[in-house]
């Protein structure tokens, strides 16, 4: 069956000689991994689309037997070039994208999840890399898995419920300060 949605390209990983798998969080459909077979050939139509963090209109194929979905197209809507200009930038929004990853189950269409990273990733490109950003990105994912009572840190709460979190973490917090 065809799918049109929007997302947000949160990793990727090679397949075959030209292809890649990509990890997306899309709004209608959560977290979904697509097949990319031509990603990287020379003269591909997905070349400069489908790149990390960028958002885009896709269009795949859901499978009957797995969770593997096969990527037809997509078009780009946001490139968050901002991401790029700063490696610590660049280290704050992958420490997002992979503990979103992480915590959220392939499939869980809600929107808030994509609602949660595009506008963090947003905000990141456009804005100096601070702590402040990746606690609040903590705290509102905490309060959306209903994880964070007043008395225990978002981080803490997320570690309890999901045994780990990205590595780095800590690093990265003083990179900002």
């Amino acid at each position: 069956m065809t799918e049109h949605d929007t997302g947000t390209v949160l990793r990727f990983f090679p397949l075959g000689e030209h292809g890649a798998v990509v990890c997306w969080c899309t709004t209608n459909h959560g977290i979904i991994r697509t097949a990319a077979r031509s990603l990287l050939k020379p003269g591909s139509e997905l070349s400069g689309v489908v790149d990390l963090f960028h958002e885009c209109e896709l269009v795949f194929r859901s499978p009957s037997k797995s969770d593997l979905c096969s990527l037809s197209s997509a078009d780009l809507l946001t490139p968050r070039l901002g991401l790029r200009s700063q490696l610590t930038r660049l280290r704050l929004a992958g420490y997002m994208a992979q503990l979103l990853i992480s915590t959220v189950e392939s499939g869980a269409g809600e929107p808030q999840w994509h609602a949660l990273i595009s506008g963090a990733l947003d905000y990141a490109a456009n804005n100096p890399p601070r702590a402040e950003i990746l606690l609040h990105f903590e705290r509102r994912l905490a309060e959306l898995h209903g994880l964070y009572p007043a008395d225990v840190e978002p981080h803490a709460a997320l570690l309890r419920h999901f045994n780990h979190l990205p590595a780095g973490r800590r690093e990265l917090l003083h990179a900002m300060r």
